[in-house]
């Protein structure tokens, strides 16, 4: 399943935003002051460094313009990178928010029990002659059925996820399933009670969550020196095309004079 890049991209930066409001109010004030006097010092050397080697080229409102843009960006790069910091705290706080969502949505509930139905039928382990529908409920006598129904229901709490946090979701797989051990041996221990009869989604969910949870925080400090890292790179790409473009300018400017 493609995700749209522009949904993690704003996610990330939710989740920066979200780790400056977490800051004490004398570390934000600190934060916004860096990335006002970055930002001041970049545009200020952009606007007159080639004055140091033609004194006589006049800047154009498009040279002004990108730089203005440059600069806004760097203060947003300067702010993100100080907001990721808190990333590990706001991950946590974002998959409990999702795993009470995902226990109220109904339309998820509905769609993955259709699809629980249709799997265990497909396996041929069950005899589905009194369970006409996915409505009827899902037999699951066999261990084999166990299995496929908790699969089922933890890998579809996974896309859950996965669709409502993309970025979050890129961190810890490249697909969407949990590993079978995961899942089999959370079923297994479950029907050691001999009451239980039916592998409750909320328990998938539950299961699909703590793993979710335990590679988070696993990933979570390389994942913050590799956005850091890009966003260094892409502080350093933006301020290149405004220097660029203005040198080339200026060094025009003065093989015309001469």
């Amino acid at each position: 399943m493609s995700t749209n890049p522009f949904k993690w991209i704003f996610e990330l930066i939710s989740i920066t935003s979200g780790g400056l409001t977490r800051m004490a109010s004398s570390q934000l004030g600190l934060t916004f002051l860096a990335a006002i006097a970055i930002t001041a010092l970049c545009a200020w050397i952009c606007l007159h460094y080639v004055q140091l080697w033609n004194k006589r080229f006049r800047l154009t409102t498009t040279h002004k313009v990108l730089t203005a843009l440059a600069c806004t960006l760097t203060f947003f790069f300067v702010l993100a990178y100080a907001g990721l910091s808190f990333m590990k705290e706001i991950t946590a706080i974002r998959i409990s928010l999702w795993q009470t969502m995902i226990k109220l949505d109904h339309a998820w509930a509905r769609e993955t029990l259709a699809k629980t139905y249709d799997a265990v039928k497909e396996g041929g382990f069950e005899d589905f002659s009194r369970y006409p529908s996915p409505d009827s409920g899902v037999p699951i006598t066999k261990s084999e059925s166990r299995l496929i129904a908790a699969e089922v229901n933890a890998n579809e709490a996974s896309r859950h996820f996965s669709e409502h946090h993309p970025f979050l979701s890129k961190i810890i797989w490249t697909h969407l399933e949990l590993p079978t051990k995961i899942v089999k041996e959370d079923v297994e221990e479950y029907f050691k009670e001999p009451s239980n009869r039916i592998y409750p989604q909320e328990r998938a969910i539950d299961l699909a969550a703590e793993h979710i949870k335990t590679q988070l925080m696993q990933q979570t400090p390389r994942v913050v020196t590799l956005s850091r890292i890009a966003l260094v790179l892409a502080f350093i790409i933006v301020q290149l095309i405004p220097f660029g473009l203005i040198g080339y300018a200026a060094y025009k400017d003065i093989k015309v004079l001469t």
